[in-house]
């Protein structure tokens, strides 16, 4: 039986450290050359150039954005910073254009993009020209991102280093490594028709039987919209039922509360975390930080004692695709309760508890370990 974990919660630390202490499934993060990639429990990833790796001063130019959706054969889109002033003034002249190694390889009106002025970006959406766009900046030296209109004219050069390795993690991680729509090394393999994973970020994606409650101002795991797009929430079909993991609340400084509905079609119900107490097998309401594994379908949290995670409490289930309830079956947990700086990352701390049926402890870990 599991020992009783006392924790003591330390100052508050930037969220940052909580998110590098998960154990590695779907939320990843990974620096790549001058690039970073970010992936959320929907597969989700972006590719984010460093600022650093600018050479000119119109620096502002470079924080260019790919993303891509583990959907299959999902469109590859891209976000261009706004030159200065724009969401000031406007420049329905404004151009931009991106040179790869001194050839120009794409350019676009201001007038065909989708503007964010929330963010200060210009979304592209265009399934022909960015995949051709992407694959001439994944084997080039550099690229230079400019922009000329009313404003004036704008340019900077960025180094093209670390952009196809940063395609060949994002394909590996959605699992289109040696397929037909993979970033980089393209395959035979031609992709499955879904993969039943999506994100949630709008009230209009939830059923009634679950907004009545995360909408309502007087319930305990009440959620604005605008939270909900930030928390990661994100929704898996199992098989005989459909999962969604929404936030429960606002997050503390390092640990986002979340709750469970299972359902299928309109009819959800908000569920149980399967749990190991003292007192024997027992379920909690809530959970922190949670982690989706889609290849494996596993499932964890991990609740932080403190930003650096170096102790606190984890629990990992394995999803069972036959189940027409509650799907989580917990397979075991771990657990630290001395924050003195060792053992940093959930697949260090010691295990507290195994199921006799879940398997192996450490193979379970083994994508905590990267």
């Amino acid at each position: 039986m599991r020992r009783h974990i006392s924790l003591r919660i330390a100052a508050p630390a930037l969220l940052a450290f909580a998110l590098s202490s998960l154990p590695a499934g779907a939320f990843e993060y990974r620096q790549v050359g001058g690039w970073a990639v970010s992936c959320n429990n929907a597969y989700v990833c972006t590719i984010s150039l460093n600022p650093q790796a600018a050479q000119d001063e119109d620096a502002a130019l470079a924080a260019i954005q790919w993303h891509r959706t583990a959907n299959p054969s999902a469109p590859l889109t891209l976000s261009l910073p706004s030159p200065p002033g724009f969401f000031q003034r406007g420049d329905d002249d404004g151009q931009f254009t991106i040179s790869v190694d001194g050839e120009e390889a794409f350019a676009v009106g201001v007038d065909d993009l989708i503007r964010d002025e929330a963010v200060g970006t210009f979304g592209v959406n265009n399934p022909d020209a960015l995949p051709q766009l992407f694959a001439k900046m994944a084997h080039g030296q550099s690229a230079t991102i400019a922009y000329s209109g009313d404003l004036g004219a704008f340019s900077t050069t960025i180094a093209l280093d670390g952009l196809l390795d940063s395609a060949r993690f994002v394909d590996d991680l959605q699992g289109r490594k040696d397929r037909t729509d993979a970033l980089a090394d393209k395959g035979d393999i031609a992709p499955p028709e879904d993969i039943r994973v999506w994100s949630i970020n709008s009230y209009a994606q939830l059923p009634e039987s679950i907004l009545r409650n995360l909408s309502d101002a007087e319930s305990a795991c009440y959620t604005d919209e605008a939270h909900l797009d930030q928390a990661d929430a994100f929704a898996f079909a199992t098989g005989a039922s459909t999962i969604m993991l929404l936030p429960c609340g606002p997050s503390g400084a390092y640990n986002q509360p979340y709750q469970l509905y299972v359902g299928k079609d309109e009819e959800f119900r908000r569920a149980e975390f399967p749990n190991v107490s003292e007192a024997g097998i027992t379920v909690l309401d809530t959970v922190y930080n949670v982690n989706f594994d889609l290849e494996n379908r596993k499932l964890s949290s991990v609740y932080l004692g403190r930003g650096l995670g170096d102790c606190g409490l984890a629990h990992y289930w394995s999803l069972d695709a036959k189940a027409t309830g509650n799907p989580l079956v917990l397979t075991h947990e771990r657990a630290k309760s001395a924050c003195d700086g060792n053992d940093v990352g959930a697949a260090k701390w010691p295990v507290t508890w195994r199921s006799d049926i879940g398997g192996d402890a450490d193979e379970a870990d083994t994508t905590a370990d990267k």
